[in-house]
Order: structure tokens, then sequence, then C-alpha cells
């Protein structure tokens, strides 16, 4: 009789051993899948928190320039100041795992591609929402049907400018929106007016920082297409600002003389005026038509004013001023103001304007502009008032009665480009507009970068 075969215990050993390599397999997979995740989340921890530490680097940039801000105390603002331009206060500043850096476009003398450890000055810039329409076209050659299609955005009617665009346009687009009609609250709203398009609005300057990048002089060779000239070309990003403006007070920060609301005995005690002159500066009317109207539109229109006859003797008026001149309104024009409103817009800061800004000024010739910027760099100093622009022979009297109720030597109104850097290279920037006239310090606009 023939023995059964025992059975064989090779297979079910075989088999525990390929459930073993599977069981180890699977485990190697989930422990490798487990580290894969435990290190993925901490390489985002680890950007996150680097880049949270970069955007507080970025904002002590910030706190340090609203610092100097409010520690300056002088009674003009011009390029030999701390927030204009000084790298040990805004150069790759060190603090803890990182920098920070607040830039601005170059000085006047610098290349283009040299950036200013600073702020920005948005009084030397050109407010769109007073600028004419002649400076307008001066300061950016632009085709006359843009250039009112940006006067119709900030008008407060709905009559269509020749070539311009009024509410209708903007309902009929594929995406329909409101037009403003009334003034821009920020520069980028620019881009929302029929016709401007990156090459007016940025220019060659696509990341508006004001300097000259690589990507920005290299001809067609990447974006934008630029004239690789070695200059940066600036858009209307870069040349106006919609937030400045001048205190209606003077340097020693007490309130202007109204001359259309002053009556004689103040003007008498404010400025030593006869009382003939005086009295005839409470009767003046520029529109004669119209009695209910302001005194005076300008205060050029002082000159027109001739003094009063009055009774007393001549010697009384010995030592006063009995008639008006050029040079004497020069030398007073911090002290008179036409109106009661507390901030006077678009006032220009000739100790900051740039050639292209200060071009735009009536009467203004390349040499004057060329003696303008030589003062604001040069060992005789800045501008302490606009009246020295006369007094100091830099204007003719045609310019200067044509611009000087549009200039100041004052800013209230800076930007501040900052970006923190940290050890690891991650980088956060923020941009800030800032008004100085307010207490506490405005913030007026904020950007920052994710």
């Amino acid at each position: 009789m023939t023995r059964p075969k025992p059975h064989t215990r090779h297979k079910p050993k075989g088999f525990a051993l390929i459930v073993v390599m599977w069981v180890v397999l699977i485990a190697g997979l989930i422990l490798f899948s487990v580290q894969k995740a435990v290190h993925a989340n901490f390489n985002t921890a680890y950007n996150e928190l680097a880049s949270v530490q970069a955007h507080w680097l970025a904002r002590a940039g910030i706190a340090q320039a609203l610092a100097i801000l409010e520690d300056d105390a002088t009674s003009a603002d011009d390029m030999f100041e701390f927030w204009y331009s000084d790298s040990d206060y805004f150069e790759k500043v060190e603090l803890l795992n990182g920098t920070f850096s607040v830039t601005a476009p170059p000085n006047p003398q610098d290349e283009a591609d040299t950036a200013r450890y600073g702020l920005i000055d948005h009084c030397a810039r050109l407010n769109i929402n007073v600028v004419s329409a002649k400076q307008l076209r001066t300061l950016i050659d632009m085709p006359s049907w843009l250039l009112n299609s940006i006067l119709d955005w900030r008008d407060s009617d709905n009559d269509t400018r020749p070539g311009g665009a009024e509410a209708l346009y903007y309902d009929q687009q594929e995406y329909p929106y409101l037009i403003r009609n009334g003034p821009f609250r920020t520069i980028d709203e620019l881009r929302l007016v029929k016709g401007i398009d990156e090459m007016f609005f940025a220019a060659e300057d696509t990341n508006l920082n004001g300097i000259l990048d690589p990507n920005e002089d290299d001809g067609k060779d990447s974006y934008p297409d630029d004239n690789a000239d070695g200059q940066l070309t600036l858009g209307l990003a870069g040349l106006t600002s919609v937030y400045s403006y001048e205190l209606n007070r003077t340097a020693n920060e007490t309130d202007r003389t109204n001359i259309n609301t002053a009556d004689k005995d103040t003007l008498v005690q404010e400025f030593n005026f006869t009382d003939g002159l005086a009295q005839a500066v409470t009767e003046y009317n520029a529109n004669k038509k119209d009695k209910s109207k302001k005194r005076f539109g300008s205060l050029m229109d002082l000159l027109k004013v001739k003094a009063k006859k009055n009774s007393k003797k001549e010697s009384d008026d010995e030592g006063k001023v009995k008639k008006f001149t050029v040079k004497w309104i020069a030398e007073n024009l911090d002290r008179m103001t036409l109106t009661k409103d507390k901030r006077l817009p678009g006032r220009i800061n000739i100790n900051t304007a740039s050639r292209a800004v200060l071009m735009t000024l009536s009467q203004m010739t390349t040499t004057t502009a060329d003696a303008i910027l030589l003062r604001q760099t040069s060992g005789m100093g800045p501008f302490s008032s606009v009246g020295e622009l006369f007094t100091d022979k830099i204007v003719t009297e045609k310019q200067f009665k044509a611009s000087a109720e549009r200039l100041t030597v004052r800013s209230s109104v800076f930007e501040i480009r900052s970006s923190g850097l940290t050890t690891w290279g991650i980088r956060r920037d923020i941009v800030a507009v800032v008004d100085r006239g307010s207490d506490p310090v405005n913030i007026l606009y904020w950007y920052q970068s994710e």
C-alpha cells in the first residue's frame, strides 16, 4: 500500500515571506509618505515663517521712515534732508534674521539705474486732479482725445469732450463700470480711463519703482519694449499724484492772512500798510460785474490796487507800505492767502521737482529750469521760500507772476517703498503713501506683496 506523500511546508513559508515583504513595502511607502508630508509641512511652515519675517522687516522700514518724517522740523523740504536720502537709515538696515531697504528713484546727478535710499516726495509731482490740460500735454505727449478722456473722468458733468468719454462709453463696455465724475482717488484709477494703456500709464517703468532695471533697458529682449538708451522713460504713474497739497499756513506754522476777507485794521497791523492802501485793498473787487465775488482771484491782482487818498499827514506814513510791487509780494507771499481752505492741492515743491515737472509751469524755459535744478543740489542751498525765485533773480517778473501761486517749498505727502529680505533670501515689499500734514500721520495708500 502506497503511503501518501507528506504535506510540504515550502509553499506556506514562501507565501508568508511574500506577505511579509508586502507588509514591509507598504509600511515603507507609508513611512515615506509620512516623511514626505512632514518634510513638505516643514518646508511650508518654514516658508510661511520666512514670509512673515520678511513682511515685518519691510514694516520696520515703514516705521523707520515715519519716525524720520515726524522728527523733521525744518520749515522747507529739500534734497539735503534725512528723509530724502540717507543710507544709514534706509540701505540694508540689519535686524534679526534679515535687512530692510527703503528705495526711491535716483538723485538727479546719479545714473538712472542707481537707487536712492530714501522717500519719494509726491509734492514734486503734478496733481492729476488739478493739473491743467496744457500742463498735462507738456508733461507727456498724448493725443487730444486721450487728454479729453482724462478730463472727462475727473469733471462732474456728463458732457463729452471731443474724442473723450463719459458715462455712456463705460456703460457699453463688455464689463461695464461707473465713471468717477470727480477727483481721482488713486493713480491706479487712471488705468480705467479710455485709452490709457501701459505705455501711457507706466511707459518703461513697469514695476513703478522709478529705477532703470535691466529688463527696462534691453530693447525688445524682454518685457517691456524699450529704446535701450540708458534712461528710464516714465509714464503718468511716475510723474503725477492724486495726493499732493500744501498746508495753508506759514513756514512758522501760523495762519496766513486771507486778503479776501481781512479788514482794514488787520491789513495795517499785519503788513504795515498805510490806511489808504489798506482801504483800497478792502474795496477792490476783481470781478466788477459781481460784487458778491471774492475781492481777488490772484495775489498778483494786488499790483492793480492803488492806494486811496486820506486826510492823514504824509509823515504818518513813513516806513509803511504805500504801494504794491512784485518784490513786496515775493517777500510776503508765504504770509498771504485768498481762501480759508486748510489745504491747497497741487502745489509743486521747487526744491524736489524734476525737470519734466518744472517744464510744465507757465512761462518756464530750459534756462530757468536748469537754474532751479542747480539750486536744488548746489552749495547755495535750497529755496527757503517761493519768493526767493524772484528776489534771487532765478525767474523773471513775468515767470514769477505766472507760476508763484502754484509753488511751495514744503511737502506733506510721501511715498515709502520698503523691502524686507531674510537671511534665507525671502523678500516682501510694501508701498505706502503717507500724509504728514495730519496728526497723527495718515496712511493714504497701502500695498503689500504676498
